[in-house]
């Protein structure tokens, strides 16, 4: 019955399609995190402790 449903619905496939991208986009976010040494975050970490004001060209 669903297979008939979908035959008979092109644009149906457009939601499984944008959820395989999502999960591909989410899964290559999560293999770039996990790969990167601690060495890395070390400097992110301390981004918010940075002393150094920003100035904004106002």
């Amino acid at each position: 019955m669903y297979r008939e449903f979908f035959a008979q619905h092109p644009m149906l496939a457009l939601p499984v399609m944008s959820l395989v991208l999502f999960v591909a986009v989410f899964a290559m976010i999560v293999v770039r995190t996990m790969r990167r040494r601690p060495a890395q975050f070390d400097a992110l970490a301390a981004l918010p402790l940075d002393t150094e004001e920003v100035t904004r060209g106002c």
